[in-house]
């Protein structure tokens, strides 16, 4: 199976257990809870289930797999993982620093090698935190990223991923 695959099905998985919750509390508002209510809405909502799930994973591996496109990052089932690293080469430190100091979603920005921030990937207040590692000899920069936790459920799976590919993006000038 190809990785896009993989991360498709590893999306759809989730997303089938992600959707359980809304559907059934939609139906018990609708005709209060019993257990009767509860069967009645297993047995009329799959269908509905199942496309939205599906509809959501495709639309989601699309998008992962677009924001790693031209950056030598690889789109695979690991993407969902709360920790990302990527390796850039040939961008020096100095210029590092600058291109994270002037980018909007950059808060808490603290020098030193390596350079630790905090990263807003959906333009709002949740964040991942970051880090850039420059090594001297080699002209190679670690890029590392790790949700807190906060990110990684539901419709916001692989903000960590998303974020690694903005920073990577900025660092190249994109």
């Amino acid at each position: 199976m190809t990785p896009r695959r993989r991360l498709f099905v590893r999306l759809s998985r989730s997303a089938l257990g992600d959707f359980a919750v809304p559907i059934l509390t939609l139906c018990i508002f609708d005709e209060g809870f019993s257990w009767t209510t509860v069967a009645r809405a297993m047995a009329g909502y799959p269908l509905a289930w199942i496309v939205l799930s599906l509809l959501w994973a495709g639309w989601r591996t699309g998008s992962l797999v677009r924001r790693a496109r031209g950056l030598g990052v690889e789109a695979t089932e690991k993407v969902l993982d709360d920790t990302q690293a990527h390796t850039v080469t040939g961008i020096p430190i100095d210029r590092i620093r600058a291109e994270l100091a002037a980018a909007r979603q950059v808060s808490d920005l603290a020098d030193g090698n390596p350079v630790r921030f905090r990263w807003h990937p959906y333009r709002s207040r949740v964040s991942v935190e970051a880090s850039v590692a420059y090594d001297d000899t080699s002209g190679e920069a670690r890029i590392e990223v790790r949700t807190s936790g906060n990110l990684e459920s539901g419709l916001f799976r692989g903000a960590a991923f998303t974020a690694l590919c903005r920073i990577a993006g900025t660092l190249e000038g994109r």
